[in-house]
């Protein structure tokens, strides 16, 4: 198989910056009076979150090609939301190829940074037992150490251009409101 199926862990749209961004842009739309079918009721949150994940990957791959000169290339987007924020939020599931998801996981086996950070994402302590040791994420057992990369990037990518607002989306409305 040519593609690995992966997450990316990118902060998910629950009270974080994403949402935000949407928000704003929505307000922006609303409140100066030319645009009332911008009312928070009439917005297709699903589509708009979509176009959302769809330029963020696109900005996160120009991201990792322009700080680390690998280029990925994000597949099949889908947001996976939980029934519940309380363990867990919003993903992207994607797929990647192989052969990049190789040559970019060699390259930060040698990172400091990205060790330190693996080595605390699969610690285990009380209330939480990682699902994965630090040797079975740095083996690639099932695939998994793409998962960990794309997480520790997407925070990296996030501090430096997502709280710019750099993403650019559609705000979709829905077909039918009753006010």
């Amino acid at each position: 198989m040519n593609k690995i199926d992966t997450t990316i862990n990118f902060g998910g749209f629950y009270e974080s910056i994403h949402f935000g961004n949407i928000e704003s842009l929505i307000e922006s739309y609303y409140e100066d009076g030319n645009f009332p079918e911008y009312h928070y009721k009439n917005i297709d949150y699903k589509k708009t979150e979509q176009s959302y994940i769809e330029d963020y990957c696109s900005k996160f791959t120009d991201y990792i090609f322009n700080e680390y000169g690998i280029k990925i290339d994000f597949k099949n987007l889908k947001i996976y939301s939980p029934d519940y924020y309380n363990f867990d939020t919003d993903k992207i599931d994607c797929f990647v190829s192989k052969f990049q998801s190789n040559k970019l996981t060699n390259y930060f086996k040698k990172n400091d940074d990205f060790l330190k950070f693996l080595k605390d994402r699969t610690q285990s302590y009380d209330g939480y037992h990682s699902f994965y040791t630090f040797e079975q994420a740095l083996n690639n057992k099932d695939n998994i150490l793409i998962m960990y990369l794309l997480e520790f990037l997407s925070s990296e990518f996030n501090e430096k251009q997502v709280v710019y607002g750099e993403i650019e989306f559609d705000v979709h409305l829905l077909k039918e409101v009753k006010w």
